[in-house]
């Protein structure tokens, strides 16, 4: 029997782990089970699939404990304009280095199990996690599911479902288009960084983005108010979950990019590489193997091939096992569906949870590198 079972080996999951093994646990004592080869898989495809460059987080939002760690790390190696703007925006490369070095120290490849989670059920000593058929028990286990596993296929786009150049950017199989006209749909900065990465390609001849909306401009996904006492002070005296879950919506900037990436785009747009059309999209089909998108505004978008950059469907991390334990040991939960936790993130007995689902807890930021952090010390401040 394990002491701790980590399920979700992202952000979420390889930050917990990290600082349960730095503070609280042996190797031995400790799994991460993930349907990837390896820890922080998702991220590291996704971030260097759209070409990104730079965080949109701050120098102190990282994996290690220690906030200045990673300002630290920088002087210690040799990498070129480590940090950019005035929040410290830390370089991708050197971000991802560091975890990998934190997570080698701290021993979380060595704790490592690829397989997909099927159930989970209580027992008389802790908790049995079913794996790929396999049984694993564990005293206490953290819930730390990601939500990037299951693309979301808005309903125009199942006409050019199946068609080969047609792709989610959560298709991680599937590589960006290489040559032509491409098509990308979103206005978010998945979507934003794409464009750009694709638009800096001599190989390709012209890239359109399109978006239902102006673009949203913020520095942060949230206020760096959310990050302190000078909007969770009031959150935490919120008693009614329906309350608590409007103000996470309105606290999100949903969809939004920061004023640096606008920027970028705007200069391949002055460079004649770049088209943005902004409008409801009506219906997507092809047409001589050209696909074809009609927009709102009485406009037709054409290319090559179409990136969906839609995000991923919204509900809950790993409902189709976790829905049936929720039900069965009657889980607390909020009219939304999502977990009900103590401050510490316990769910029930020896049972946490981080990322999403603690979000009505620790609010706004939860999904992101910070509500990693925040998730991380609530959980191993309490085993």
């Amino acid at each position: 029997m394990y002491a701790w079972v980590v399920i979700g080996g992202g952000v979420q999951g390889c930050c917990t782990a990290t600082r349960l093994l730095e503070k609280k646990v042996s190797r031995e004592e400790l799994l991460i089970i993930d349907p990837h080869p390896q820890p922080m898989h998702i991220w590291r495809t996704l971030t260097d699939k759209t070409g990104m460059s730079y965080l949109r987080s701050p120098s102190v939002h990282h994996l290690a404990e220690d906030p200045y760690s990673l300002k630290k790390y920088s002087r210690s190696q040799d990498y070129t304009t480590p940090f950019k703007g005035k929040y410290s925006r830390p370089r991708l490369d050197m971000f991802n280095q560091h975890t990998f070095d934190e997570m080698k120290k701290a021993g979380v490849h060595g704790c490592w199990k690829q397989g997909w989670v099927n159930g989970l059920t209580k027992t008389d000593k802790g908790w049995r996690v079913e794996v790929s058929g396999e049984t694993i028990e564990a005293e206490r286990v953290v819930l730390a599911m990601g939500v990037n596993h299951v693309p979301h296929d808005p309903l125009w786009s199942k006409e050019l479902s199946g068609h080969p150049s047609v792709s989610h950017l959560f298709d991680f199989n599937r590589p960006l288009p290489a040559q032509g006209e491409v098509i990308i749909v979103g206005g978010g900065m998945t979507a934003a960084h794409t464009a750009n990465t694709l638009a800096a390609s001599e190989m390709i001849e012209q890239v359109t983005v399109v978006k239902r909306h102006p673009f949203r401009v913020h520095d942060f996904d949230s206020d760096p108010g959310w990050l302190g006492p000078k909007f969770l002070n009031g959150y935490r005296k919120v008693n009614c979950y329906i309350e608590r879950r409007r103000i996470i919506q309105e606290a999100r900037h949903k969809g939004s990019i920061t004023r640096e990436l606008r920027v970028k785009l705007l200069r391949q747009v002055k460079a004649g590489k770049l088209k943005i059309c902004t409008g409801d999209i009506l219906r997507g089909r092809t047409d001589d193997d050209r696909i074809q998108l009609s927009i709102r505004n009485h406009t037709t978008v054409t290319g090559d091939s179409l990136v969906l950059a839609t995000g991923a469907q919204s509900g809950l991390p790993g409902k189709e096992w976790l829905k049936p334990a929720i039900d069965t040991l009657d889980l607390p939960c909020a009219p939304c569906g999502f977990p009900i936790v103590q401050p510490n993130l316990e769910w029930s007995q020896g049972l946490f949870v981080a990322g999403a689902l603690a979000e009505l807890e620790i609010g706004p930021v939860s999904r992101n590198i910070a509500g990693a952090r925040k998730a991380a010390e609530r959980i191993t401040a309490s085993a």
